[in-house]
């Protein structure tokens, strides 16, 4: 069982996805499925300004060598994940449609519905990756996967540990939900609940999910660790590191309001600095 679509996003401006990163993404797409399309948008800059503007300053000249260093970004990186992706065989495609710059997230939550599944490297700075990740939790009814590039990561040779984040909500179902692909791959599954953090996870919360894992061919272990007045996030990082998880997956919580999403403190702490990949569903 694997993903049998999966759409890679890979940034072009202002700075396009380092190599690492969409080295990385393509070998963890190839131990994640069997087919893996990238997306690299052409981002188009438009200008509201008056021609006194323009002519003082040469805003138009500025934006259009903004907008070709995007569409080279672009070919750039498409040229270099098709070399890779046929090299592993599971090059799906390569997509390099244009869009407004601040309408890229939105592009890719659009694209991605048609996805089993959405991976997003992560550059050097975390905050231009963002806007995408929550857009896509949010916004295209499928996963994600977001990760940092990691120079003492080992080339991905399928999923050794997958650790689960369960606390019994909502949120936490829709994400075992969507990776189960991942988890019937996985040489090990465990499943973690963190104690004395919400209601909801008390001892034992984990034994009916790893009883519907079962149904599923999925031998899971259950890990209980107790918060102790420690932030959910830290002990998700503190627990996907010691295990030396190839994936931790937890649900996202959140909302949209005005435009601007509305995140749950584990979600926000994966999302500005996931410590292994993390797949996040809503």
């Amino acid at each position: 069982m694997a993903y049998k679509d999966i759409l890679l996003h890979l940034e072009t401006y202002p700075d396009p996805t380092p190599d690492l990163a969409l080295d990385q993404g393509l070998a963890l797409c190839a131990a994640l499925g069997e087919q893996v399309t990238a997306l690299a948008p052409q981002v188009s800059i438009p200008l509201k300004t008056n021609r006194l503007a323009d002519f003082a300053l040469k805003l138009g000249d500025m934006a259009k060598a903004e907008e070709a260093r995007s569409r080279q970004n672009a070919e750039n990186l498409l040229d270099r994940f098709e070399t890779g992706a046929k090299t592993l065989g599971v090059f799906g495609g390569r997509l390099s449609p244009a869009a407004e710059v601040f309408q890229t997230p939105e592009l890719t939550a659009r694209l991605a519905r048609t996805r089993d599944l959405c991976v997003i490297p992560y550059g050097r700075e975390a905050a231009a990756y963002q806007g995408v990740a929550e857009a896509m939790i949010f916004s295209s009814g499928r996963p994600v996967v977001i990760f940092r590039p990691n120079e003492t990561r080992p080339a991905q040779g399928g999923l050794g540990t997958v650790v689960v984040a369960w606390d019994g909500s909502r949120s936490a179902a829709a994400a075992v939900a969507a990776a189960l692909p991942a988890l019937v791959s996985a040489r090990k599954v465990v499943v973690l609940t963190v104690l004395n953090e919400k209601a909801s996870a008390g001892a034992g919360a984990a034994q009916d999910l790893i009883r519907y894992l079962g149904r599923h061919g999925i031998v899971a272990e259950s890990q209980e660790f107790d918060s102790a007045g420690a932030k959910i996030g830290s002990v998700l990082d503190h627990v996907a590191l010691r295990s030396e998880a190839d994936l931790l997956v937890m649900g996202a919580f959140g909302h949209s309001r005005a435009r601007e999403f509305v995140l749950g403190g584990a979600t926000r702490s994966m999302l500005e600095s996931p410590p292994v990949p993390v797949l996040l569903a809503h």
